[in-house]
């Protein structure tokens, strides 16, 4: 790792500060824990006892309480929708956009372009995310099929007798392999983050397939595991701790105000709406920031570990 790694970073974004929004929509699931915050608390504010006063098919359907709750149902839908399918697309466009712009930042460089890069790189984005995360779906299909067959087997020795040594047995098999399967989830996640971010940017700095970009990624990852242990300690983990710490200290203020959006007060309720809305977006654009500047710093790192390994092979071959 170079010692001048993040100050070069620092100043690459400074000189094309249209990054930043870039890093804006790697970093827009940020705006969805707000968006959970609110919705959460409006859960907690409906009154769920008046629906067991509904003992008509008029009353289940015209009751406004009935229309409150599926209007919260379908906003925690949308909200999933955007969560999973809307931020991880716009994350890849803007990711692959961010990569490109640094690989030819020798180059005048607009937002526009960058974004019409984002758009041609993210097929095979997605392809690869479908190619490293492929692992961690079979952990967690093996955990579904665990509930599925634990529950079958439990139905079926509803109509049997069986003694209670049985059941405790099954079921504490079927938890023990639950957790097994859950204690691999969190390693192999990890692990595939990392290994996607790395693949990326090996797809864009040599224009190579995805299913290339996979294979490549891991005969780097061999050849330079000391210095791409160190990245991971250096970008991802001061990326993390200063999250974190911004977490931290901005959680409590989003916890707070939430509530307050739904005063029977309107002054109230307006300030505290208009706080919301501020802190959130403050959180968003440090997070942007902070985002876009570690994407950089990530992407220089990698074009220098392949440029230094095409150096010794070229090398080796004269």
């Amino acid at each position: 790792m170079s010692p001048d790694l993040l100050s070069r970073s620092l100043k690459l974004l400074r000189q094309h500060q249209f990054l930043i929004w870039l890093g804006l929509g790697m970093s827009l699931s940020s705006l969805f824990g707000t968006g959970w915050r609110v919705w959460l608390a409006e859960v907690i504010a409906f009154d769920f006892t008046q629906l067991t006063n509904l003992q008509s098919v008029e009353s289940l359907l015209f009751r406004s309480e009935l229309v409150q709750m599926q209007q919260l149902l379908l906003r925690g839908l949308l909200l999933a929708f955007g969560q999973f399918v809307l931020v991880w697309l716009v994350a890849l466009v803007a990711e692959a956009g961010l990569i490109t712009a640094v690989s030819h930042q020798e180059q005048p460089l607009t937002l526009r372009q960058t974004f019409r890069w984002g758009q041609q790189w993210l097929k095979r984005f997605l392809a690869i995310d479908l190619l490293v995360f492929f692992p961690w779906f079979l952990i967690a299909l093996a955990m579904f099929l665990v509930v599925l067959i634990l529950s079958l087997v439990l139905a079926s020795f509803a109509t049997s007798e069986v003694s209670a040594g049985t059941v405790f047995a099954t079921t504490g098999l079927g938890l023990a392999c639950m957790i097994g399967l859950a204690g691999l989830l969190l390693p192999v996640g990890m692990v595939s983050l990392w290994y996607r971010l790395l693949a990326f940017r090996e797809a864009v700095l040599h224009e190579v397939s995805p299913r290339t970009a996979v294979r490549q990624t891991w005969q780097r990852i061999r050849q330079n595991f000391g210095d791409i242990f160190v990245l991971i300690i250096v970008l991802w983990g001061g990326q993390t701790l200063v999250l974190g710490v911004l977490s931290f200290i901005t959680s409590p203020l989003l916890t707070w105000l939430t509530p307050l959006t739904n005063s029977d007060t309107m002054a109230l309720q307006a300030v505290a709406w208009l706080a919301l809305l501020a802190l959130t977006l403050l959180v968003w654009l440090v997070r942007g920031i902070i985002t876009a500047l570690v994407a950089i710093a990530w992407t220089i790192a990698y074009l220098s570990l392949s440029q230094d390994q095409e150096s010794l092979t070229a090398d080796y071959t004269d």
